[in-house]
């Protein structure tokens, strides 16, 4: 890759990166993780936590996940 590609990937994901972090704070995300500290004291590697993460992640989205109703009055 050259360096405009490696620039511009930095940026998109920076923006979406960015975007998120506005959906959902910092401390959300933080306190998520943390209930999966007894994994890593249990000794489990990140990629194996990364792994199991993505698959419940996937079936949940698949699943279990109803959008947010959102009223077309705007919520009034």
């Amino acid at each position: 890759m050259n360096k405009n590609t490696n620039l511009q990937n930095y940026i998109e994901l920076q923006t979406k990166f960015n975007r998120m972090n506005k959906i959902v704070s910092e401390w959300q995300f933080e306190y998520a993780v943390e209930k999966f500290k007894p994994l890593i004291d249990d000794g489990f590697e990140a990629d194996d936590i990364i792994q199991y993460v993505t698959v419940k992640l996937i079936d949940y989205i698949e699943n279990k996940y109803e959008p947010t109703k959102i009223e077309e009055d705007g919520g009034k």
